[in-house]
């Protein structure tokens, strides 16, 4: 399915207009990949996996938050949600064609009904867009799909609008914005972070 595509400059600034900087995407996926490299030959296999997922989500939501964003897990779907701007991401795992500019991605893995349910709601958005302000005041939210994958030298990543979904694999993508890849061979490789508040701990004596 034809797609807006956006890479290099023009995905900073397709990131910008939604209120999200590139760093805070890239550095969330990184230290999802660090998490799971910290995993040993112990952990069960199926692990790593959640763990890289998992972690993602949770830098995604820290980075976030002083933004006005906040966390969603309704019916078990973890999401990341700004109210302001009728925005949720969702982070999950896609497939070899991730982060490429030709072939169409995929996630890797079938999603079920709140997936399903969510690029519904993308399409009545997008169908009915003069009524959008009324739609938001209802709660409806526009769902883009931070979709990560680790290949053999790199990770790659991109936040994407999907549009179509079959037998729980996304099929069509309204828009795509194809983040930069971070190679997994190169020590120079450097994420420079937003400027984000001191969170203080506050650090108990034991009785």
């Amino acid at each position: 399915m034809h797609n807006l595509l956006h890479t290099e400059e023009n995905a900073v600034d397709r990131l910008s207009q939604l209120g999200i900087q590139l760093p805070v995407l890239r550095e969330s996926v990184w230290q999802g990949y660090l998490a799971r490299s910290r995993t040993t030959a112990n952990h069960p296999s199926i692990s790593r996996g959640i763990i890289m997922w998992a972690e993602t989500v949770a830098v995604l939501r820290e980075q976030l938050r002083p933004e006005g964003w906040r966390k969603s897990d309704k019916g078990n779907y973890e999401l990341t949600v700004n109210d302001e701007n009728a925005l949720a991401i969702v982070v999950t795992t896609g497939d070899d064609a991730t982060g490429m500019v030709g072939p169409t991605p995929s996630n890797k893995c079938p999603k079920g009904i709140n997936t399903a349910e969510a690029i519904e709601a993308n399409n009545q958005l997008d169908m009915f867009s003069e009524l959008l302000q009324a739609i938001e005041e209802n709660q409806g939210l526009t769902t883009w799909v931070l979709l990560m994958h680790l290949a053999a030298n790199e990770v790659r990543c991109e936040l994407s609008l999907p549009s179509s979904i079959s037998n729980g694999k996304i099929n069509g993508w309204k828009e795509r914005i194809v983040l930069p890849s971070m190679p997994l061979d190169d020590d120079s490789v450097q994420i420079d972070l937003p400027d984000l508040p001191d969170i203080e701990v506050p650090i108990k004596k034991k009785a």
